[in-house]
């Protein structure tokens, strides 16, 4: 039947809110389209108007997150009292990102990540990858423009060093919670003093 423009808006939060909630739950391979269709109080090809597939809904509730991760931490970051302690609070969020933000764990399942690539298409997670190169680079660039940065810290390295930092982070189960802190800490203090 045709909704109206409120009506689809409901459920596509409804969609957001409980599907949230069923994959950080259960994972994306064990959720089924029946499970959310039915969580959104809709039938189950009522959800194909809104999404091709629950690996789409799973990516736009991740994206979600990260743009929700991304604003808080740069309204964080805003209110540092010194650009020393903005690159050390970037880089300890960046480790701590998983611990923050769970539904993000998701995605280390082999299972789920399998079922992402498989399902959507290449353009649409190089596009993902992409905005998130896009947004630390603009970070970067913007740093050095207010001077937080010296003059020899290049944008590409700044990124790959948070990426190195959340990489890091993944490791948790390996080597620990409390030597993944430390040792998170201890780098956030060394490059925040290098970079500043």
């Amino acid at each position: 039947r045709a909704r109206t423009t409120e009506e689809r808006e409901r459920v596509f939060e409804r969609l957001h809110e409980n599907g949230r909630e069923l994959f950080a739950r259960l994972g994306l391979t064990r959720v089924t389209v029946a499970d959310l269709a039915r969580a959104a109080g809709i039938g189950k090809g009522s959800l194909y108007q809104f999404y091709p597939s629950k690996e789409e809904l799973f990516f736009a509730i991740q994206e979600r997150e990260e743009a929700a991760f991304r604003a808080a931490l740069v309204d964080e970051l805003e209110r540092a009292p010194s650009s020393r302690e903005a690159v050390f609070s970037l880089l300890v969020a960046v480790s701590a990102r998983l611990e923050r933000h769970p539904f993000l764990r998701l995605l280390l399942d082999p299972a789920t990540l399998g079922a992402l690539m498989l399902r959507l298409p290449a353009d649409r997670i190089e596009a993902h990858r992409q905005s998130d190169q896009a947004f630390f680079l603009g970070l970067a660039k913007r740093w050095k423009r207010r001077g937080w940065l010296r003059a020899d810290v290049s944008p590409r390295r700044f990124v790959d060093v948070l990426t190195a930092m959340f990489v890091m982070s993944t490791q948790e189960q390996l080597v620990g919670q409390d030597t993944l802190r430390r040792a998170a800490d201890e780098i956030a203090h060394a490059v925040a003093d290098r970079w500043c």
